[in-house]
């Protein structure tokens, strides 16, 4: 039996189509008339202070297709030939009238029945790979129980090597079965087969040491502390490059990606959180002084226009989510709407937006001008505990120091784990901010250390 092909075809009716990412128009999803009315009339809707963010937004959005797109939305009859300035104008009028203040009925059913085929579309691909995985299982073990050595076996199949010894019957976490560190000399991690589905395991952690090749060495183990640890003496044996070296060298990224647009920004007092999309390098005393094998390699993933974060701090990894107050923060995750945000793959939300969401920053009263407040969820990487937070403690704030957002000064409270606030500092450096790996939802899971790997890993 052949592996099933992902269905990548989108489902189409006319103009309109459903894929991952919803129900959209030549890939433009619909903006609801609030977000319309910031975008076309950002001199109306938004503060004083926020006005060069919300035509900075509007500039990048704006383009002929994109407004085509909307009157096709809300079932605005067009001419084919229509010009561009026409068509705007178009849509700028018929949200001036009221015409884009609700979604046309016709175009709801489009959506439902484009979605129902989708979805029957998918369940009908995941039911073909269960299938396919079941047939295919006997073959994979037998070949998996032929090695005889844990690197074989990794290299043979990563997904059952974790689970004969990190996860029990059910495919949840089991500290039991190997307590101890795991050496894996020689190990090829190809496609991050082991240490992407080791990502997905709370608490588990790996890392490599040595020079590489057949001589590197993969450390497997629930301390994130031990791996790392003995991932550095190993490293030190073979006068592989230290951690201090590694930290001159990201520093070094940052300038030259800092050069890159020194002088390109207009006014140093605007700030608009789309800039801080992008990786930064984050040094931080507290954990530095505390566990000092930890704070090696520290990350914060900002996406999603700066309104989530994935982070890892060392002893604690997880997510962010930031708002231009605490309030706001508070307001989206209540509201729901972070859904939308956390999940890659869900479709586009339809509710009508309101002042807290992407298309508002206005100033909060900090007297800080591009401050960003936040929440955070995340597990501890040394006993894999979860801290999802039901009182609103994990809480802080970054100050970005220039309006590119190249650099930043915050605060988290991490009294939990640190017993006291920690102090970080950012550095963008260039690279992609790359595919969201966690779920708000599963880090609010009350269970302490077990969480369900999610199937489609293995």
């Amino acid at each position: 039996m052949t592996e099933p092909s992902y269905p990548n075809e989108n489902i189409t009716q006319g103009v309109f189509s459903f894929d991952s990412t919803g129900f959209h128009v030549n890939y433009f999803h619909r903006e609801t008339a609030k977000s319309l009315r910031r975008i076309l009339f950002p001199e109306f809707t938004v503060s004083e202070n926020a006005l060069e963010s919300a035509c900075a937004k509007a500039a990048r959005t704006i383009s002929e297709d994109w407004i085509i797109a909307q009157l096709q939305h809300y079932a605005i009859e067009i001419n084919p030939e229509i010009h561009d300035y026409k068509a705007k104008a178009l849509l700028v009028t018929s949200v001036a009238h009221g015409l884009c203040d609700t979604v046309p009925p016709q175009v709801s059913r489009i959506n439902a029945t484009l979605q129902e085929r989708y979805e029957a579309q998918m369940n009908d691909y995941h039911v073909k790979m269960e299938a396919h995985r079941i047939q295919g299982l006997p073959q994979r073990i037998s070949k998996f129980e032929a090695c005889k050595t844990p690197t074989e076996e990794a290299t043979c199949d990563a997904s059952l090597f974790l689970r004969k010894y990190f996860l029990d019957e059910h495919g949840q976490p089991d500290k039991a079965r190997t307590p101890r560190l795991m050496m894996l000399s020689g190990y090829q991690d190809k496609g991050m087969a082991l240490s992407g589905r080791t990502d997905r395991v709370p608490a588990l952690h790996v890392a490599n040491a040595g020079p590489g090749g057949a001589n590197n060495i993969t450390i497997i183990g629930w301390d994130r502390e031990r791996v790392n640890s003995e991932a550095q003496e190993i490293d030190s044996k073979y006068n592989v490059i230290s951690a201090g070296s590694c930290w001159n060298t990201q520093m070094r990224r940052h300038e030259e990606h800092k050069a890159k647009y020194r002088g390109s920004q207009k006014s140093s007092d605007s700030f608009d959180p789309y800039y801080t999309c992008g990786i930064y390098v984050i040094s931080c005393g507290a954990v530095e002084d505390i566990w000092l094998i930890l704070a090696k390699g520290l990350r914060l993933r900002m996406m999603s226009e700066g309104r989530l974060a994935v982070f890892d701090l060392g002893i604690i990894t997880g997510l962010m989510v930031f708002a231009e107050s605490q309030a706001k923060v508070s307001k989206l995750i209540a509201d729901g709407k972070f859904a939308n945000l956390v999940d890659p793959s869900g479709y586009q939300n339809d509710c009508e937006d309101d002042e807290m969401t992407s298309e508002s920053h206005d100033v909060d009263d900090s007297g800080h001008p591009r401050r960003l407040y936040l929440q955070w969820r995340g597990y501890n990487t040394r006993t894999g505990e979860l801290q999802h937070d039901p009182y609103n403690h994990n809480i802080g704030y970054i100050d970005f120091e220039d309006a590119r957002a190249m650099t930043f000064s915050g605060m988290l409270h991490l009294h939990r784990d640190l017993g006291s606030e920690a102090q970080l500092k950012g550095y963008r450096i260039l690279g992609m901010t790359g595919p969201l790996t966690m779920n708000w939802d599963t880090l609010s899971h009350l269970e302490s250390d077990r969480a369900k790997v999610p199937k489609h890993i293995w």
